[in-house]
């Protein structure tokens, strides 16, 4: 019985054909292949912001005022002075002539700054100033941008603060002089009708500026909704009472806030000749600058590549950033980038979507055991499929700008201006290499 089992197990393993070249030769044969053509993309540039909104565009939303100077060693200096108004918050029910309230002080109250770039370990200045002139609201067009200024009138208080991160749990406290205080709690106690009336307001008390001092080194974020100016008061013994005047209010006493922001080229540089419309190319110093609040974007002109094998299909377009890496310098990159389908005088068509109406962003990415290895990748298939084989007449010329996060506002037709990050991140990337375009093919043939 062994004898005839072993005999059996034999016959089967001649029975078998283990020819592996006639594996699946009954099937239909499948001999496509991906195939890869790649583009340097040497019509790149670097292009720079006239102008963008530093201010909340809705009247009911807070929103970030930026304070501070930096130095970036690759594109020059940065400096923010954020400009706001105070708002009147009807009358204080116990300051009146005849409570015998007596006033103490006035300040000006601050959250206290979250860092955005530059320098933590040095003694940063800065000088509260009030303001000549009221801001003016535009309500065809209610923004107020990063070339928007005031003209200061006299200095009310100064701070230092050493911004270390232990220190962040206090609030900031400028200390403004007693004439001004004392002349508006006395107003407080003759019930004066503007603290019911913001117009009247304004023309007694015009706004407020926050200048930082020349030597200062960092950029730091303020929430806007957290501003507020206090005057304190005592009544006999009962002290530590105040009333507040804050920098936001809800409904019709609405303050006006924004960032005024003052950039400046290293001189004999480049950069000091690039504008909105007159780009630096990338050749010029091998390199292409993408920078929140000075507003550096880049300009890339992509190729109108359209195979007419009917052999071919595309599966996937891409372009590859690989941002400089060895930078030593306080200043961080942004993890995604805006992308934005332009004309070639730089006019926003629309912003870089996929087919289900997804933006589409510069994604950073990094294998960490490399740190050769970061780039950004941005994903182009939808839009490059449609740019190629599209409906006639095709549109051949193909430029795309990149910047921080953020969007296109346009309140009317022929006017846009770029929103978002840009305002209020110190974010930076630089770009030594020209980006590289892949297309991706399925090969039939």
């Amino acid at each position: 019985m062994r004898i005839f089992f072993i005999a059996f197990f034999l016959l089967s393993l001649y029975a078998c054909d283990n020819d592996l070249t006639t594996i699946g030769d009954n099937l239909i044969p499948n001999d496509h292949y991906v195939e890869v053509t790649r583009f340097i993309l040497d019509e790149t540039s670097t292009i720079k912001l006239d102008s963008f909104p530093t201010s909340s565009m809705s009247t009911t939303s807070t929103f970030q005022l930026t304070m501070g100077r930096v130095e970036d060693d690759f594109t020059g200096i940065t400096k923010a002075t954020p400009y706001f108004q105070i708002s009147p918050n009807g009358f204080a029910s116990n300051v009146t002539w005849e409570s015998n309230c007596m006033y103490d002080s006035l300040t000006l109250e601050i959250p206290y700054p979250r860092n955005l770039a530059g320098d933590t370990t040095s003694y940063q200045s800065f000088d509260l100033y009030q303001l000549k002139q009221y801001m003016v609201y535009n309500l065809d067009n209610p923004i107020f941008c990063n070339t928007d200024s005031l003209p200061w009138d006299k200095k009310l208080s100064s701070l230092t603060i050493y911004p270390q991160q232990e220190s962040y749990t206090r609030k900031l406290y400028f200390r403004i002089n007693d004439a001004l205080g004392q002349d508006l709690f006395n107003k407080m106690r003759s019930r004066d009708p503007m603290f019911e009336d913001r117009n009247l307001f304004m023309d007694y008390f015009k706004g407020l500026a926050i200048v930082p001092n020349e030597k200062n080194s960092l950029l730091t974020s303020l929430d806007a909704s957290q501003i507020k100016l206090q005057c304190h008061y005592h009544i006999g013994a009962t002290e530590d009472l105040s009333f507040t005047l804050p920098m936001y209010s809800s409904g019709q006493n609405v303050s006006y806030a924004y960032t005024n922001i003052k950039y400046k080229a290293w001189e004999n540089s480049p950069l000091n000749a690039v504008t909105f419309s007159d780009s630096i190319p990338f050749q010029k110093e091998n390199r292409a600058i993408i920078e929140g609040m000075s507003g550096f974007m880049l300009k890339i002109k992509v190729p109108f590549i359209a195979d007419a094998s009917k052999y071919k299909t595309i599966i996937k377009a891409e372009i590859e950033l690989r941002p400089k890496v060895d930078i030593w310098e306080n200043i961080p990159e942004p993890q995604l980038l805006s992308v934005y389908v332009v004309r070639s005088n730089n006019y926003v068509k629309q912003v870089l979507m996929d087919n289900s109406s997804n933006n589409i962003y510069g994604i950073l990415s990094q294998n960490i055991m490399n740190p050769d290895s970061k780039k950004y990748t941005i994903d182009l298939t939808d839009f490059y499929i449609r740019q190629v084989e599209g409906v006639q007449p095709l549109d051949k010329e193909i430029y795309l700008l990149i910047g921080l996060p953020g969007y296109i506002y346009s309140p009317w037709d022929g006017y846009q201006i770029f929103a978002g990050d840009v305002y209020n991140k110190y974010q930076r990337a630089i770009f030594e290499e020209l980006p590289i375009f892949s297309i991706y093919y399925s090969n039939y043939k």
